[in-house]
């Protein structure tokens, strides 16, 4: 999908049957904890402790239509901002930038 070149990653999502499936309990623990003490701490920042947001998958065939829509409502476009990796994808996959000392 040719329209994500260039935009600002903002999110991370984990898929919750991924999250099942792949982490052992410990694994979901430590997850469980990084993600009470985001909440805690957005919270003692005077922010929502959760948001809730739509996601959508961008193999979806309508994927290019929510672009649009986001596109025309200022919720769209490139950035440059050397803090976030670019996103590429080479036909139907998502490339993953390489950094040094990496696991």
């Amino acid at each position: 999908m040719s329209e994500l070149a260039g935009i600002k990653v903002r999110f991370t999502v984990i898929k919750n049957e991924d999250a099942e499936n792949y982490l052992d309990d410990r694994d979901k623990s430590e997850l469980s904890r990084i993600l009470w003490k985001i909440q805690e701490l957005r919270h003692l920042n005077g922010k929502p402790a959760l948001n809730t947001y739509l996601v959508v998958n961008t193999d979806e065939p309508y994927a290019t239509d929510i672009v649009r829509i986001m596109q025309a409502n200022n919720h769209w476009g490139p950035v440059s901002d050397h803090n976030q990796a670019e996103m590429q994808f080479k036909g139907d996959t998502l490339l993953l930038p390489e950094t040094e000392g990496a696991i």
